[in-house]
């Protein structure tokens, strides 16, 4: 499961990369007037705003709600194993009684 959740956090967040890189900037309209951009672009003259910045929105929604079950999910799996020892106890094994200075 950690696994899974993993290899699908990192998916999303190289297609939150890609659709970031796909947008257009709001400061490119004076680069757009010396050549640089067009108005006749696929997704209109105002740009991929509305279906690439709502589909960038919802895949950052699902993104966030993986990597927060995933931190929640890798947390209760290693609580078990920090506290199922004390470290008062390691120490008291580990000690031998010549061990310890009598002056």
């Amino acid at each position: 499961m950690v696994t899974f959740i993993t290899v699908l956090s990192i998916l999303l967040a190289v297609a939150i990369i890609i659709l970031v890189m796909l947008q257009q900037g709001k400061g490119s309209d004076m680069g757009a007037a010396f050549g640089g951009g067009s108005s006749n672009s696929v997704f209109g003259a105002t740009g991929p705003a509305g279906f690439l910045g709502k589909l960038t929105y919802m895949l950052v929604a699902v993104w966030m709600i993986l990597v927060l079950s995933l931190a929640f999910i890798l947390k209760s799996q290693n609580a078990e194993e920090t506290f199922e020892i004390l470290p008062e106890e390691n120490l008291i094994d580990e000690v031998q009684e010549n061990e310890i200075p009598t002056s």
